[in-house]
């Protein structure tokens, strides 16, 4: 559903609405984007709201999660919920801090989400200083935590580990979050934490640095079932990723790893160098190969300003290749 309501989209739901008696219209996934209110009150007179299963609000302003709020209390079989491009409209008042007490008291608003297993955050800015809320609605222990495109503070980081709602977490994925000013030790805890359990591992486009990443590597190498790591497009230097790939090498459940390429294949402007990742590449595979067999391995450069693509070298084709992303 997107904007108002087509003519197709009208016509089912007045269909449906006058034959209640008979006819159920069960919906297991709704897009709500954009939508006037009026709209999503015509959606739930019929659509069975204790049926979706996966709920996607997009481009949509915050104070409106208020107005959702008794819909999102009647989705008992809610199992996955995305959160894309939340907006504001607020008007400035005579201090900030009133803005941050009223975006607060939105979140914190946030009914009981008893089934939810998957929970996807982008581009929301008013996650900053309030995951901790989001996260409080959770009742079963999440599966899948997806954030990107979002700010974070340190009191975000710092509470992970001890949110008992994600301590079984199967997959983490924290893209395109700048987190080189933040300390990384929580999110170390974390990772000791779910270490049982998780299976996918997604740290990208985060400007993490080597003293960063080191914070990770004692309970990384502990995260005995990871199957798949991507960590490509972080400022890490050649002899940091060797390091890095020694604690990865333990891991033998691992069967697609995706590693940023090093500091030293830039040269002083930020031009890659791609004859130097072709030579330092073979070293770096052999990191892996002396421990365990290797499934899907890449060495990925950062995004080109202009153009959007990268270099990927990878075991198979063992030469540079340019990618269009």
């Amino acid at each position: 559903m997107k904007g108002r309501l087509d003519e197709s989209t009208t016509y089912l739901l007045q269909w449906a609405q006058q034959r209640k008696d008979s006819i159920h219209l069960f919906c297991r996934k709704l897009l709500i984007e954009g939508l006037t209110k009026a709209s999503v009150i015509e959606i739930f007179k019929t659509v069975h709201a204790d049926c979706i299963q996966e709920l996607i609000l997009r481009c949509i302003c915050i104070e409106e999660l208020a107005f959702l709020n008794p819909y999102l209390k009647l989705m008992k079989s809610l199992f996955t919920l995305t959160l894309d491009h939340i907006i504001g409209t607020f008007t400035l008042g005579d201090s900030e801090k009133l803005d941050e007490e009223t975006i607060f008291s939105l979140i914190s608003q946030l009914p009981t989400l008893h089934c939810l297993q998957k929970l996807y955050i982008n581009d929301v800015p008013f996650i900053k200083g309030n995951l901790k809320e989001y996260l409080r609605c959770l009742k079963k222990p999440l599966e899948t935590l997806c954030i990107s495109n979002c700010d974070l503070s340190q009191s975000d980081l710092d509470c992970l580990p001890f949110c008992l709602n994600i301590c079984e977490l199967k997959h983490l994925h924290i893209s395109d979050i700048y987190l080189c000013d933040l300390l990384l030790e929580p999110s170390g805890f974390l990772l000791e934490r779910v270490g049982d359990t998780l299976k996918t591992l997604e740290l990208v486009s985060c400007c993490i640095v080597d003293f960063q990443f080191s914070a990770l590597l004692p309970a990384l190498s502990q995260c005995s079932h990871l199957r798949e790591v991507t960590f490509y497009d972080n400022d890490v230097s050649l002899p940091f990723l060797k390091q890095l790939l020694h604690h990865t090498a333990l891991l033998s459940q691992l069967i697609y790893e995706c590693y940023p390429a090093p500091i030293e294949c830039y040269d002083d402007s930020g031009v890659i160098l791609t004859h130097r990742l072709e030579s330092f590449c073979p070293e770096l595979l052999d990191i892996l190969r002396a421990k365990r067999q290797l499934h899907s391995v890449s060495f990925q450069t950062t995004k080109c300003s202009k153009c959007g693509g990268c270099y990927i070298y990878d075991r198979h084709t063992q030469c540079c290749r340019f990618v269009e992303l």
